[in-house]
């Protein structure tokens, strides 16, 4: 597959549009929502019938980095792909998998050689990924995609509220393959591990950890003060142990009762650990050295970065440095997104992809 692309900071879509030609898909962000509706009407306008979706967020594509007015990334060569898009999102989006299925059935699905990536509504993750994932996972095909910054999703045109467009891609030349990076580990000898015991997941809510406030836990592991909470996820956050694999849970705020609300839910007998910032340079080339051992070397990555990793990196002053590295060994683009998808999975502080061989 090969990537290419066009901006405008002034919003302009045409301009944007302007050196794009021949595209298979074209996947899409803006600055904020009032610019979406136009964006999505316009891009059908210029590429009629071509698979689009978008959202709102910042994005990028090899060293150059995009944070005003629109960017298009489009694709093409060697791939065949459908977009559509699952409505009602949080509420019941398996009304809608029919939508999936025939996606799938147009690009002629094949085991390895198919994947899905999709940008879903703020706050539609939980059921977005576990509807696709349901499907998607049981037919070996993987899924990687992020949350745009906004209540709303753009598919093929049309802007729609609480729902998730996707992308069907199908390699006609090699493989597909999703994979997550996670720049945090467990403290060197120190696991620890904490039950949820008392939550409310549909508010985000973490109550007690160990039947102690989940305030006085975080704080007194790492022996920080409450007011410091919400800035020490960038370098602590939590970690929900899942099987042998750890996924990422970012705090959002501390409320007055000591409960702690998070991007991300965690259930009651949950297990969650107080994670530390690894040494992310190495692991940014371990992750690529992963790719290009699993795939012989991937032309084309298409990412969701989350916001709090781009802060952290920024702060640390890496984010440049993170997207010449990547451009170093592949074409490289995506978004920065609120909230990541990997597989069966809704993360937070993590990059997700797919690569495509």
């Amino acid at each position: 597959m090969k990537l290419t692309y066009g901006s405008s900071k002034k919003g302009d879509v045409s301009e944007a549009l302007r050196n794009i030609s021949e595209p298979a898909a074209l996947f899409f962000s803006v600055a904020s929502e009032d610019m979406l509706e136009r964006a999505a009407s316009e891009i059908e306008r210029f590429f009629p019938g071509v698979a689009s979706i978008g959202g709102v967020g910042q994005a990028y594509i090899g060293k150059n980095f995009f944070d005003a007015g629109i960017t298009v990334i489009a694709m093409k060569e060697n791939i065949k792909v459908v977009a559509d898009v699952l409505e009602q999102a949080s509420v019941m989006p398996v009304k809608y998998i029919r939508r999936l299925e025939n996606a799938i059935k147009a690009v002629g699905g094949e085991r390895g050689k198919t994947a899905c990536f999709d940008i879903c509504s703020a706050g539609a993750d939980v059921r977005a990924v576990t509807t696709l994932s349901d499907f998607l996972c049981r037919s070996g095909y993987d899924l990687a995609g992020g949350t745009s910054n906004s209540a709303a999703v753009a598919c093929n045109g049309k802007v729609y509220r609480d729902a998730c467009a996707f992308f069907i891609f199908k390699n006609l030349k090699g493989k597909i393959k999703s994979y997550k990076e996670n720049i945090y580990i467990h403290p060197e000898g120190n696991e620890k591990q904490f039950m949820v015991t008392e939550a409310d997941p549909k508010d985000y809510r973490i109550r007690t950890l160990e039947n102690t406030s989940a305030e006085k836990v975080y704080t007194s592991e790492l022996g920080i003060s409450r007011d410091k909470i919400t800035t020490q996820t960038f370098r602590n956050p939590f970690g929900h142990v899942c099987d042998s694999d750890t996924y990422i849970v970012s705090i959002k705020g501390v409320e007055a009762d000591g409960s702690i609300t998070t991007f991300r839910p965690a259930n009651k007998m949950d297990f969650l650990t107080i994670l530390s910032m690894g040494d992310y340079r190495q692991v940014v080339k371990d992750t690529i050295s992963r790719i290009k051992n699993d795939l012989g070397g991937a032309p084309a990555v298409l990412s969701v970065n989350c916001l709090f990793r781009y802060i952290m990196f920024n702060d640390e002053h890496y984010w440049d440095d993170y997207l010449a590295e990547m451009s170093r060994s592949f074409s490289h683009a995506g978004m920065v997104g609120v909230g990541e998808h990997y597989n069966t999975q809704f993360v937070n502080q993590t990059m997700c992809c797919l690569a495509f061989e």
